[in-house]
């Protein structure tokens, strides 16, 4: 189950292991997000992320994590969208795409 809350102007997503902060900037969202590997093995993540306003401005990146140890966390960061978009959502609605783990099988 996701939940959702607010740090600042920063809207922060967590979904079990995944977390993601998005914090509007004049040219885009700035999207960060952290993935704890709970497997015994390295682990390298798939993640899509969509941005959005809600109504109609919609954006979005895919986040590779890869050979993330067991107990540690993955961080990646990125500008998502652009100001040539119409005006960047100052309360992005953020959606959870695609997580894939794909854990080594040794």
């Amino acid at each position: 189950m996701a939940s959702v809350h607010s740090e600042g102007r920063t809207r922060v997503l967590e979904y079990g292991d995944l977390t993601v902060r998005a914090t509007p900037e004049s040219s885009g969202v700035r999207t960060e997000i952290e993935v704890a590997n709970t497997y015994e093995r390295d682990a390298t993540y798939s993640v899509q992320i969509s941005i959005a306003d809600g109504e109609g401005w919609t954006a979005y990146n895919r986040f590779w994590l890869q050979d993330v140890p067991p107990g540690k966390t993955g961080r990646d960061d990125a500008l998502i969208g652009s100001k040539e978009m119409g005006p960047v959502p100052q309360v992005p609605k953020i959606y959870v795409d695609d997580f894939t783990p794909l854990v080594d099988r040794e």
